[in-house]
């Protein structure tokens, strides 16, 4: 029980994965200048994690997650200037990175866009909305386990109750029998030492008797 419990559950976790790194696709990105720096602007299906890396050379990684980039994804710039390079590489493990080298680019911001929701900033690492899905998350596995754990102890209190309870009666069978097969015994016993009392004292008569007669 518990195993088929844990595949399960596995199971669901694999299959909600997947369908949501292949429900998520990246489908433009803008590059837009503003009057501190960058905007870049990731047009997506849905927000996902997001890691922000500024590399030796200054150019600006950004590590998604749960995403893959779309064949026909396009680059657009928007009053961007001093942008030598924007490269975007597709990972087989629902990965994407992009790396943009282009003056000042450190200090950029990314915004999520998605058609169901609007513009969501995303920090260094994972975005407000993504964080509080992923503690969401968390705290629903905890809830789940502390369920299953409680629930497997469940089970093996009841099956010791029942294993103890089948010992006491198999116990209680066998006593039985014993203290019902004693007492055949005893009686036998009793209705035989009855007959040899009673018999004794006919057998010493006719033995007198005989000693009688000889004498």
């Amino acid at each position: 029980m518990r195993k088929i419990l844990l595949n399960l559950i596995f199971a669901v976790m694999l299959l909600t994965s997947s369908v949501y790194a292949a429900d998520n696709n990246l489908n433009s990105i803008v590059l837009e200048g503003t009057d501190s720096g960058y905007n870049v602007i990731l047009r997506a299906d849905k927000v996902t994690q997001a890691k922000k890396i500024v590399q030796a050379d200054g150019a600006l990684l950004i590590d998604l997650k749960n995403i893959t980039s779309s064949t026909n994804l396009d680059t657009r710039y928007v009053n961007a200037k001093n942008v030598n390079n924007v490269v975007v590489e597709n990972y087989g493990n629902n990965e994407v990175k992009v790396y943009i080298q282009a003056e000042g680019i450190e200090k950029a911001d990314i915004i999520f866009e998605t058609p169901a929701a609007p513009p969501v900033v995303v920090g260094d690492g994972v975005s407000k909305k993504q964080a509080g899905w992923t503690v969401a998350a968390f705290v629903f596995m905890l809830v789940l386990a502390g369920s299953f754990k409680k629930s497997v102890a469940k089970d093996e209190r009841v099956s010791l109750q029942k294993d103890l309870t089948e010992r006491e009666i198999k116990l209680y069978k066998e006593m039985k029998s014993n203290i019902m097969t004693s007492a055949k015994i005893d009686s036998r016993l009793r209705q035989y030492r009855a007959a040899r009392n009673m018999s004794a004292p006919v057998r010493r008569a006719d033995t007198i008797r005989s000693l009688q007669k000889m004498s």
